[in-house]
């Protein structure tokens, strides 16, 4: 595996990841074991997180496929595709973001700044919402959206449906941003 994907994918999971059960241990009520037992059965939350993976990457797809997103599509292609990609690294890279960032941002930051704050964080972050690119802020407005449903999912299903989710998103996009000109 390609070193900066394995280090990327390892930091985000364990950076993130760890990031977050210490808010939860040291900042929140519940316990870390009550973050992995408590909502619906983990089949239902798998079945769930699948779902919702499946129908955000969609809706993400479709916007970035839209005529008015060309030059940024083609910019975020150029990046991503600066590396080698196989399904082995995307799965990687997908579960340990759908993991990590989970920990940290609907286990550990959610309950303490709220869903709508969380989910703006978020997304300005990964750096969809711009002053000055109009275009990657309708995306990002769509994914203050998708990642606001995300932390209901948290909320109502349990943790495993959102990192599910995540995963399912980030795997589905990258595969078709590394495969989409081949």
């Amino acid at each position: 595996m390609d070193r900066k994907i394995l280090w990327l994918g390892l930091l985000t999971l364990l950076g993130f990841g760890f990031s977050g059960l210490v808010l939860v241990y040291f900042f929140q009520e519940s316990t870390v074991l009550e973050l992995f037992t408590k909502g619906w059965t983990w089949g239902w939350q798998i079945f769930w997180g699948l779902i919702s993976g499946i129908i955000a990457s969609v809706i993400a797809i479709w916007i970035i496929k839209r005529p008015f997103f060309e030059n940024r599509r083609n910019y975020y292609h150029r990046m991503i595709n600066q590396w080698e990609w196989d399904q082995g690294k995307i799965i990687f890279v997908s579960l340990c973001a759908g993991i990590g960032e989970e920990l940290f941002f609907r286990a550990g930051l959610q309950p303490l700044l709220g869903l709508w704050t969380t989910a703006v964080l978020f997304v300005v972050l990964h750096g969809y919402l711009h002053l000055f690119d109009w275009r990657i802020s309708v995306y990002g407005l769509a994914m203050v959206l998708i990642i606001a449903f995300f932390g209901f999912l948290f909320q109502k299903v349990g943790l495993f449906s959102v990192i599910t989710a995540h995963a399912t998103f980030d795997w589905i996009l990258l595969t078709w941003m590394t495969t989409k000109s081949k």
